[in-house]
């Protein structure tokens, strides 16, 4: 158990203790984030590769975001984990991103390009749990098979402002904050 989280769960030794040792609901939320921020997430960050213009600098600052508030966490794209797969080489790309998608804690995906896509599509069935999925807003209500699909993973649909701005990114903070605590609560 992390010295912080047993430090919280110790009981005082007498009642009087309890006095010196009040903390109100704000205070331990705070110290839960700071746990949670701390963290060793393993994210993955899929979307448009080196072509993909302003959709590759989102994924990038996303990425940087990422980083900077779960100092701990490793964060990466696909293309970053070329040749660490044993048999990279021989294996598919959909095989070497199964790889990936079983290592990692959590997946964002930047849904802004095909292949983003159909990765969303081969493997959102079995690991939907793990996917983040970031769609525009105006997918909302669509009724095709891609639509029906990103429905198995955890999607949050962004404005062209919150695009724009990247403020997306926030949404995406709060939700890797509950798979680390989630994570968290099942060390104890």
């Amino acid at each position: 158990m992390l010295p912080l989280l047993r430090r919280l769960r110790q009981k005082p030794e007498s009642p009087f203790d309890y006095e010196n040792k009040k903390v109100s609901f704000k205070e331990a939320f705070s110290q839960i984030q700071l746990l949670i921020e701390a963290f060793p997430l393993k994210v993955l960050i899929w979307g448009p590769g080196p072509d993909g213009g302003e959709h590759l600098e989102k994924r990038r600052k996303i990425r940087g975001e990422i980083k900077f508030c779960f100092r701990h966490a490793d964060v990466q794209f696909s293309e970053d984990l070329e040749g660490s797969v044993p048999g990279y080489g021989d294996l598919s790309i959909p095989e070497r991103e199964l790889w990936h998608l079983e290592a990692c804690d959590v997946c964002v995906v930047l849904d802004t390009s095909k292949g983003a896509g159909e990765e969303i599509t081969h493997f959102v069935s079995q690991y939907g749990t793990k996917l983040i999925i970031l769609t525009h807003e105006q997918y909302k209500d669509a009724s095709s098979f891609p639509a029906s699909m990103r429905k198995y993973g955890y999607q949050l649909f962004y404005s062209e402002e919150e695009y724009e701005e990247c403020s997306v990114v926030e949404r995406v903070l709060t939700r890797l904050r509950q798979v680390a605590l989630e994570k968290l609560s099942h060390l104890r």
